[in-house]
């Protein structure tokens, strides 16, 4: 029995379960950093157990160096460095490598190219010779590159049948910009645009040394490490103009749910990203926790609620990616189709949880420690030491940062996480990614404007409007009539009253709604949801607004003016009021669609039924502090009141939330002045 095990159970009897030892303290092993002659900064560490040699060399470039239109170009060229050099030819340099027992092999993510390599410790010239050669000598063959082309096209073509990678692909373009360089998605089109030439021109341009860091594992010494790598890597010279990697700034695109309809689909691939800042931000470890919480493995919340409570999916997710200048979080689950509207829900419902009530201090407990724990398991591998050297000079984060990554980890508290969920897990901040069947498309409208895309994530073409030859006058004319003629000149004032529910993040709130308005923009509105209360006052020329039964707050000016140019009984009838711009843009089906810029500024569309030429929907971008928010406002269930037609349901769906009102209306009866002002205004 080995010691700790006898010291573990000494003094015990048969029939008693011995404790755990006190755990051992752990230190971030020993390593050698320097910089060769030609600016290459290197770090080794030995590991003389085994008589093997590792090295992992990275560069900054990555795809984030791929040209516009030719995306998969810098992994393309990472590639071709084993596919021949003036010394040796693809085949020659596989059998010399194959016949040691030797590997070296090119990998292009993100900000980064690492070319990587092991051997024997006795072969370690070799190794490190065909190296240099395809750092100084690649000749990138004309019938190599053809065939690795044909590999690319293939790739492609599988990647487009994979619906979870569909949807982090499109999770990316909408967290990072549609036209960031870490979105950037190869296509076959964008294979086909590359060449050989411009395989060679990165290749002399890019490739450097002092953008580079290696570092050297194994059964070495720091100091002949030193002088053979000197002595190898001589020919590779320093390029002090070569061009860094310039990444823009995030461009998140509008808030909502990015659909991608993939026919024959039994089941949903569901993302919901958001952007995060650097790994050398503060806030970043604590939402490396907050997002294992959530959604990482065994004992996360969505593993608990997703898999263990549904019954939706086999295996949730959640992650953090680490670059240097900005990140994203990603969450989500394949689901089946038919649960799709449940999951999100179920997403969104533990994420509110979480930035109300904080995390399950015990659970959170675990999840730290399960971290903290892995990460001092995985030093049984030194390459691991290696693996976080190289990551923390990639993102340029400071060394005392990197190497005391678990006591910082075992910092991180309840407080840490709750905030970084109510920061980066907001409803403004989140952005849905889904891949499914067609039909699952109405589900997701409660969750926000769809934008939908092709499966080459291309906008999905919208099909012509057909021309209509109505002006803007006849759609009024027309939608008067459909109103009730001279019965709507009869109208002065409405007041409507019923029932509201309002979906937000998962949770249902239902509550009573009150609605008074008097022609031509005079209006009152309560909303009553038990825990939120929200009152609302204009008068024509003043507004006031009260929350949650607090004192009446005025209006900003640019709230008033609004409020004078859009609030209407019948907004379809506004189209030719002065100040407001129209313009009929055609049929689409049996929907007429029409763009309106009203006096305030505010951009819409209001779309008819073309045959009715009753109301059914308008769609309007509103500002708000954090970006653009597009709410979709429906009109259903006309029903006539007094020869009248008044939508009975009226539902707003945005990013936020979704609202339904389902009304009961009186004509020209309970409405006074007195209505839209506030007692004592």
């Amino acid at each position: 029995m080995p010691a700790r095990a006898q010291e573990a159970g000494k003094g015990l009897s048969l029939d008693e379960k011995p404790q755990p030892l006190a755990a051992t303290p752990f230190t971030f092993p020993a390593y050698t950093e320097f910089d060769l002659d030609n600016g290459l900064h290197v770090y080794v560490v030995e590991n003389h157990q085994v008589p093997t040699v590792t090295f992992s060399l990275v560069i900054r470039g990555g795809e984030a160096k791929d040209p516009v239109g030719k995306s998969g170009m810098v992994s393309m060229m990472a590639d071709m460095l084993g596919k021949g050099t003036t010394s040796r030819t693809a085949q020659q340099t596989s059998d010399a490598l194959d016949g040691v027992g030797a590997r070296i092999s090119a990998n292009t993510v993100g900000e980064s190219i690492t070319v990587s390599g092991a051997a024997l410790a006795k072969h370690s010239d070799l190794l490190f010779t065909i190296l240099a050669e395809q750092l100084t000598q690649a000749t990138f063959p004309e019938d190599e590159f053809a065939k690795l082309k044909e590999q690319y096209l293939a790739s492609v073509a599988s990647q487009r049948g994979n619906a979870g990678e569909l949807a982090q692909a499109l999770s990316r373009k909408v967290v990072y910009g549609f036209s960031s360089p870490l979105a950037q998605r190869q296509t076959e089109a964008s294979v086909n645009a590359i060449t050989r030439e411009d395989l060679t021109s990165f290749y002399a341009q890019h490739l450097a040394p002092n953008i580079a860091s290696m570092a050297v594992v194994g059964d070495v010494n720091p100091a002949e490490v030193k002088k053979m790598l000197n002595k190898k890597l001589a020919a590779w010279k320093s390029n002090p103009s070569v061009p860094m990697v310039q990444l823009p700034d995030q461009d998140v695109a509008p808030a909502g749910v990015y659909f991608v309809p993939r026919p024959g689909s039994v089941q949903s691939s569901i993302v919901v990203g958001a952007a995060i800042p650097g790994v050398s931000n503060p806030d970043h470890l604590a939402l490396n926790v907050a997002t294992s919480y959530f959604g990482s493995g065994f004992g996360s919340i969505l593993f608990e609620t997703l898999r263990e409570t549904y019954s939706y999916t086999y295996s949730p997710f959640g992650y953090v990616t680490r670059g240097g200048s900005y990140n994203r979080l990603s969450t989500g689950a394949e689901v089946r189709s038919s649960v799709t509207d449940s999951a999100l829900n179920v997403i969104l419902t533990e994420v509110s949880r979480i930035a109300a009530e904080g995390p399950d201090p015990v659970k959170l407990e675990r999840r730290i420690a399960l971290m903290a724990g892995q990460y001092r398991l995985a030093f049984e591998e030194p390459a691991t030491v290696a693996a976080i050297l190289q990551n923390a000079w990639l993102s340029r984060v400071p060394l005392k940062d990197a190497t005391t990554y678990d006591k910082r980890l075992e910092q991180v508290g309840f407080a840490d996480v709750q905030k970084a969920v109510r920061k980066y897990y907001s409803p403004f901040q989140l952005r849905i990614a889904v891949v499914g069947s067609p039909e699952i498309k109405s589900k997701l409208e409660q969750f926000g404007p769809i934008y939908e895309y092709t499966l080459d994530l291309e906008p999905a073409t919208a099909d012509e409007y057909e021309p209509v030859s109505m002006s803007v006058a006849d759609v009024v004319k027309a939608h008067h009539s459909a109103l009730g003629g001279d019965a709507v000149d009869a109208v002065s004032a409405a007041a409507m009253t019923g029932t509201a529910t309002m979906k937000m993040q998962g949770r249902s709130m239902n509550g009573t709604v009150t609605r008074k308005m008097m022609v031509p923009n005079k209006e009152f509105a309560s909303i009553n949801l038990g825990m939120m209360r929200q009152e609302q006052w204009f008068n024509g020329s003043q507004g006031w607004v009260s929350l949650n039964g607090g004192a009446p707050g005025e209006m900003k000016p640019e709230e008033v003016a609004k409020a004078a140019a859009e609030t209407r009984l019948f907004p379809g009838l506004a189209l030719t009021e002065n100040g407001v711009k129209a313009k009929v843009l055609g049929k689409k089906g049996n929907e007429l669609f029409v763009a309106v810029t009203m006096e305030s500024g505010s951009e819409q569309t209001m779309v008819f039924d073309a045959t009715s030429m009753l109301l059914l929907r308008v769609e309007k971008v509103e500002p708000t502090p954090q970006g653009p928010i597009t709410n979709l406002e429906k009109f259903m269930n006309y029903t006539a009141v007094n020869g009248v037609q008044f939508p009975l349901q009226v539902v707003t769906q945005n990013s936020i939330y979704s609202l339904t009102y389902d009304l009961s209306v009186q004509v020209n009866t309970g409405v006074t002045d007195a209505d839209f002002a506030p007692a004592g205004k």
